[in-house]
């Protein structure tokens, strides 16, 4: 619901700041005055085109903000909770958007930038504004089944039909897939990559196991490397050993040289120290050997696991599921009349039980069709349309979908011995505003709308037929707010509140103003509406006008 609206430098508003209420408020004003500029500020917060031309002249952007209560709205609770929103921010939500005098408009929710679709998304399941050559409502006939099942309430049937049509297509479809013509070449080619695949004789984990492996042995050779050079420095031709052992040679044996004998067995000493050191890397060294032909075996196992996974699947889990699939599907080809047989069987299952529900559901159609064409054409009769038939045309549907086995049409016939036809092709500008209104009377609440706005859908009509339009639009507004701008008095007598729009000129500007009317502030403007004066007399007839259409709006309300 709207609670609050500001409109700034839009069109020929310098400002309007207004409360809203729920209930049914009309707006009137001479023609020109600029009644239509408030709902054309509404339809840009719903994400209309916006452009510079909306920008009141002189100034550098226009501002609309409208402050919204969603917290009843689950549809729209869930988009703003997506959107980042608390449930406790519901009841006061923030929808502004601003357009500069270039043309360009930003939009901001609860005053963070957002985008224009997530805001219109937001407000159509909240605002339907409806004008008198609005008919979108009534020519989107793919729209008729959806709120005829709204009318019967039972959305555990609807989904159960949707469940069980659901699983009747995929029985459906798998059993074309198996019935559809395989060649030879075609099993061929399965078996061919099946005993691929088999011959390879894989293991889960298979190749990650082998690459640990590879680098194990690839980080062993380097170090191989290194400890073999080393033993080589020390073993090998002129190496360390040797060059000790020449030197403990070279300065032993003298008998009369004390410390050179000293020094002779000190160098003995590291030899055979250096010689049991060298034995223990010659071990260590052993350890590390490794045989050409084990890395090779490694990475030709590595490449034939890759060559597999470029065909079958990016891992060795993959593989041996598409070693499964293959395994069933030549099966199923070596079974091919057993497969079907029971595709067959489930197939039928499923459609029994599809069309059990789905018949369940026709019959609760046809007979809540009777029904909602019986309170239609009371609402269509009680808007001076007395020789107005509503049918709900019920026809099989061409194929069976999730919604069922049934289409439906919604078709009309405003005069006595004129055949129904489908609405728009029947209907009148005005007859169909008084048709649109009836509808709106019982779908509204079901659509869940919060907001309805009827922008000088009276245009052509006058006397009863007003007086029940205004009635009809207080009646929305027990499920609905209701907004009309209308130029009838005996539609603004029906309504809870009225708001009066006026034009000021000067020879600089000019400026539509919205003032909220009091009590003998709207007597007196209901006596301009209808009577052109503000005399006794048309004053008392006002005064009685407002008195007998809110009793009537009463009456039919408690009634209802």
């Amino acid at each position: 619901m709207l609670k609050h609206l500001v409109v700034r430098n839009f069109i020929l508003i310098d400002e309007v700041d207004l409360d809203f209420a729920e209930g049914f408020s009309a707006f009137t004003g001479e023609t020109g005055a600029g009644k239509s500029i408030l709902i054309d500020a509404i339809g840009m917060l719903c994400g209309q085109r916006a452009s510079a031309g909306l920008v009141k002249s002189g100034a550098s952007q226009a501002l609309i903000e409208g402050i919204f209560d969603f917290s009843h709205n689950l549809r729209v609770r869930e988009v703003l909770q997506d959107a980042g929103l608390e449930p406790e921010e519901l009841e006061n939500v923030v929808i502004s958007r601003q357009i500069s005098a270039e043309g360009k408009s930003t939009m901001r929710l609860n005053y963070r930038v957002t985008t224009v679709n997530l805001v219109k998304e937001i407000l159509s399941y909240v605002i339907d504004i409806h004008s008198q050559h609005d008919t979108q409502y009534l020519l989107n006939r793919n729209s008729f089944l959806r709120l005829l099942d709204q009318y019967a309430a039972d959305s555990a049937l609807n989904q159960l039909v949707g469940q069980r049509y659901q699983i009747w297509r995929q029985w459906k479809e798998e059993l074309e897939e198996a019935k559809s013509p395989k060649t030879q070449q075609d099993l061929e080619f399965l078996q061919f990559q099946l005993d691929e695949i088999t011959q390879a004789q894989l293991k889960p984990k298979e190749d990650e196991q082998l690459e640990q492996l590879e680098k194990r042995i690839v980080s062993r050779e380097k170090l191989f490397q290194r400890v073999s050079e080393a033993l080589q420095r020390l073993d090998g031709e002129q190496g360390l050993l040797d060059s000790l052992y020449e030197t403990a040679r070279l300065t032993g044996g003298f008998a009369d040289q004390n410390e050179l004998n000293e020094i002779s067995e000190a160098i003995s000493g590291h030899y055979y120290a250096l010689q049991d050191l060298t034995e223990r890397l010659r071990d260590f060294c052993g350890s590390l050997e490794f045989s050409e032909e084990q890395i090779n075996q490694v990475q030709s196992r590595l490449f034939e696991i890759n060559r597999l996974k470029r065909k079958y699947g990016r891992s060795v889990e993959e593989i041996l599921d598409r070693q499964q699939q293959l395994t069933e599907q030549l099966d199923r080809a070596e079974h091919l009349q057993e497969h079907l047989a029971l595709l067959e069987k489930r197939t039928q299952e499923a459609w029994q039980q599809f069309e059990e529900s789905a018949g369940q559901l026709s019959a609760l159609r046809h007979q809540k069709a009777l029904d909602l064409q019986e309170e239609i054409e009371g609402h269509l009769h009680d808007l001076m349309l007395p020789h107005a038939r509503f049918v709900v045309e019920l026809t099989p549907a061409s194929r069976p979908s999730s919604s069922g086995l049934d289409d439906v049409d919604f078709l009309i016939s405003m005069n006595p011995g004129e055949p129904v036809r489908p609405l728009v092709q029947t209907a009148s500008g005005g007859e169909l505003s008084r048709l649109m209104l009836g509808l709106k009377t019982i779908f509204t609440r079901l659509a869940g709308i919060e907001t309805v706005i009827f922008d000088e859908i009276d245009t052509g009509v006058s006397g009863q037929v007003a007086t029940a339009i205004g009635v009809k639009m207080s009646l929305l507004s027990q499920d609905a707010q209701v907004f009309a701008v209308t130029h009838l008095a005996q539609v603004a007598a029906c309504a809870d509140r009225h708001y009066h729009v006026t034009k000021t000129q000067s020879d600089q500007s000019t400026q539509t103003q919205i003032h909220s009317l009091n009590q003998q502030e709207r007597i007196a403007q209901l006596a301009l509406i209808s009577q052109g004066e503000q005399s006794a007399a048309a004053l008392q007839a006002a005064a009685e006008l407002l008195e007998r259409n809110r009793s009537r709006a009463k009456e039919a309300r408690r009634h209802r």
